[in-house]
């Protein structure tokens, strides 16, 4: 794949299906990253995923007309919310991980947060290693995935330069 013919698009409430798509493509083959689970998303209906995307900002990566992968991002009190990140496993390793990051980076920095934080399970260290290339770091704060859920994850931070 040439990384080059990679696009990438934002979402909005009218594409609802291609984020279902993709979102239970990366519940089913990477459960272990996300505290959501496939069974959840499958009872979603459209007006639950439409108001998804109308509430976060969503990017999805394409090449032609094959979807590679998807970020998200909320803004909070805190600043913005790095979410629900996937990239096809036929994807990694190309760089589209690093465009889809870059394009949260990109929109919050528009946007005029002074950081982003998400949240990485642990063990997944291929996404650790992609977020602190981009300059996250850990803060110190982890805790479980969710009551059902007792894995940890580790927050991670990137301090965002003020905009004049």
């Amino acid at each position: 794949m040439d990384i080059e013919s990679v696009r990438i698009h934002q979402l909005g409430p009218d594409d609802w299906h291609r984020f279902r798509r993709i979102r239970l493509l990366a519940l089913a083959e990477a459960p272990y990253a996300f505290a959501s689970t496939l069974a959840w998303a499958e009872a979603r209906t459209e007006y639950d995923w439409r108001d998804l995307l109308a509430a976060r900002t969503q990017f999805l990566a394409t090449t032609g007309d094959h979807d590679l992968g998807t970020v998200g991002a909320v803004a909070e009190n805190t600043g913005a919310h790095l979410i629900s990140m996937w990239v096809a496993p036929k994807a990694r390793g190309t760089g589209v991980s690093d465009l889809l990051v870059g394009s949260v980076v990109d929109w919050a920095t528009a946007a005029g947060h002074s950081g982003i934080h998400l949240e990485v399970s642990d063990g997944n260290a291929a996404a650790e290693r992609l977020y602190h290339r981009h300059g996250f770091r850990r803060t110190g704060v982890a805790g479980l995935i969710s009551p059902e859920d007792p894995r940890l994850e580790f927050e991670m931070r990137l301090t965002l330069p003020a905009n004049p």
